[in-house]
């Protein structure tokens, strides 16, 4: 299974974010709901709260996708999808999750808000392993990563992601330079966006509709101005990244293979959601890591409802 072709338009700058939009040639609808517009449930497991695990429930009328990286607000403590996960219609499953709040555990607290939310850029390189380099505590490395907003904008008393974004939102101090509302809007068909930090590509993320992809564009460029605050003052001052550094990097994606829906290793085995099926799916080529979801549905070919590539070899993924 290959990643449908890519098309990249022209970008546009948002301080030293560069955004180029990005279309496939993938077909049209899946019947996915996704973001806030899916009725999720999230809970602590019945059997006794685990940091690594949440319970998740579809109560909606169509298939919920959810996102890696995706907060998961409340409970016990703030937690953060570890991958992509679809929901059959009243599916229950138990996902699994990294805190995102260290500080924090409130016994008694079960239930999770879901506004759909993504994390920073720079936490969710550690979900697909693109920033990953030193040793197995992948948890430990998630907190690291939180605790340098603790480091770059003022501590929260729980090392709270949640905390940072909240605050980071309400800020109308100087240092809150950019607006979310200055991004270039959707694009009629538009599936994807390359994002270019500091003159170089950090990550292409493309969905398998262009409404999947509206439902969580918004929260994508609200995490990733967030991640602007951790950049050195020459990455600030760095101009516009050429588009031709777009399409090269959408080039090197667009040539990874993902095998046959069927025919995948255990760690990532198809899920039955009644007449949709799932399987997660990654790859690694050189300097690029790419992670995501695809799903087939009766008399249609498997495709990507979701994925994300990583430029592994951007300073943003660099561990502190």
């Amino acid at each position: 299974m290959k990643v449908p072709q890519l098309h990249v338009g022209e970008g546009t700058s948002l301080g030293p974010l560069s955004i180029f939009p990005v279309w496939t040639s993938a077909p049209g609808s899946l019947g996915i709901s996704t973001g806030t517009h899916a009725d999720v449930a999230v809970t602590e497991l019945a059997s006794g709260a685990q940091v690594s695990r949440l319970t998740v429930t579809n109560n909606g009328p169509n298939p919920a996708l959810l996102l890696e990286g995706e907060l998961l607000e409340g409970g016990q403590q703030h937690r953060t999808c570890a991958r992509d996960v679809v929901l059959g219609l009243g599916e229950t499953r138990d996902i699994d999750t990294f805190c995102v709040e260290a500080g924090r555990w409130e016994e008694g607290q079960s239930s999770h808000r879901r506004q759909a939310r993504r994390a920073p850029l720079n936490v969710r390189a550690e979900l697909t392993g693109a920033g990953s380099g030193r040793g197995s505590n992948r948890q430990g490395r998630v907190w690291e990563r939180v605790r340098r907003f603790d480091a770059a904008r003022g501590a929260s008393a729980t090392s709270s992601l949640l905390q940072h974004l909240d605050w980071f939102q309400d800020d109308k101090e100087e240092r809150n330079r950019f607006d979310p509302a200055d991004a270039p809007q959707p694009l009629e068909g538009q599936r994807g966006v390359v994002i270019g930090l500091g003159h170089q590509p950090l990550l292409l993320e493309v969905f398998g509709t262009s409404t999947l992809f509206r439902r969580h564009y918004r929260q994508l460029v609200q995490a990733t101005l967030l991640d602007i605050e951790l950049l050195p003052p020459q990455a600030l001052a760095s101009g516009p990244m050429p588009g031709q550094l777009a399409r090269d990097f959408a080039a090197r994606i667009q040539a990874m293979d993902f095998g046959t829906f069927d025919d995948c290793p255990a760690a990532l085995e198809v899920r039955d959601h009644g007449s949709l099926r799932s399987r997660n799916v990654s790859r690694s080529a050189g300097r690029i890591t790419a992670a995501g979801i695809a799903v087939a549905l009766p008399q249609r070919r498997p495709q990507l409802a979701h994925l994300t590539g990583w430029n592994t070899q951007h300073p943003l993924m660099e561990m502190a």
